[in-house]
């Protein structure tokens, strides 16, 4: 009876989503916006070691909440979630995670970064700062880091947000991975055409989000040249690895966010995981492979009716 509930309101606030959409932007919509700039939530920087390595994150607090840990994808940071992350600290204590290689973390000398490395980091910061269950979210990398996390730890997660990843990664995500970092290591003139680069194909991402993602996942070269901040080594992470030993473990309520206009995850995978006793799975319909960007108010909608369920 529980399930069906949470089912409902989680349909029930993805039509809402839907809705706003097409009626043009809601008033959170444009809150998640403005304090994308972090001037009405400002949150606090910290760091750990862990494995002698610097780790970074930022917690927009409060202290004394359930912790609610956001996790991000390859080649971002825990700035991914600015736009959002303010939005989501009524009930719990929001913290997002630089994973090593990437934002303001240590890079892996060794080349370290198997999904089983950055798991590594983030029981690190769960244990470091002294939480409780918490509850966790992932994108992309950052799903695949979650799911992992919550099969090796079952006890110390209460609540599981995946967004557009399940637990396998063909070959061909891969290869479409290996040759982007690939490219991107050449770089780009300035901040501007970055940013430009960004906008230059059709795109639901806000502008003040890809400014915001040029602004701290970025740095300049002693050439001049201007190339996103990750360790280009995080390459060797990759690979067809299948999760679902891991995945059968989770004890905690899951959610499977899906992008509609996404591919990543197959609906062989999704009835995969539709079977599992504790897991949801909800498709956003106009989302793609990263909901938190492309629409950050059904994403809100989404994840709010999870987390009251």
């Amino acid at each position: 009876m529980h399930a069906q509930r949470l089912n409902l309101a989680i349909r029930l606030a993805v039509a809402i989503g839907v809705a706003w959409t097409f009626g043009g932007p809601p008033a959170i919509y444009a809150q998640a916006l403005t304090t994308s700039g972090n001037t009405a939530a400002p949150y606090r920087e910290g760091t750990l070691k862990a494995g002698g390595r610097t780790i970074h994150y930022l917690d927009w607090g409060p202290d004394g909440k359930p912790a609610f840990i956001l996790v991000h994808a390859l080649g971002h940071s825990a700035h991914n979630y600015d736009h959002v992350a303010p939005l989501l600290n009524q009930r719990h204590r929001v913290i997002a995670i630089d994973l090593r290689g990437h934002g303001d973390s240590d890079w892996s000398p060794k080349g370290e970064y198997s999904v089983e490395d950055y798991v590594s980091d983030l029981h690190a910061l769960v244990t470091q700062l002294k939480l409780g269950p918490v509850t966790l979210i992932g994108c992309s990398i950052g799903g695949r880091v979650v799911q992992v996390y919550s099969g090796m730890y079952p006890d110390r997660v209460s609540k599981l947000i995946v967004l557009d990843v399940g637990p396998a990664r063909p070959e061909s995500t891969t290869r479409t991975l290996s040759d982007r970092i690939e490219r991107e290591q050449q770089g780009w003139a300035s901040e501007e055409e970055l940013f430009a680069s960004l906008r230059r194909n059709p795109t639901r991402v806000p502008e003040e989000v890809h400014r915001n993602q040029v602004r701290y996942e970025s740095k300049r070269l002693a050439n001049g040249r201007v190339v996103w901040k990750y360790d280009p080594k995080v390459v060797n992470g990759l690979g067809p690895i299948e999760l679902w030993d891991y995945v059968k473990k989770i004890k905690a309520p899951t959610l499977y966010v899906i992008g509609g206009r996404s591919r990543l995850v197959t609906p062989e995978e999704q009835r995969q995981l539709k079977t599992l006793p504790f897991a949801e799975v909800i498709t956003i319909p106009e989302a793609g492979h990263y909901p938190q960007e492309d629409t950050p108010e059904l994403f809100l909608a989404v994840v709010k009716a999870f987390l009251a369920g």
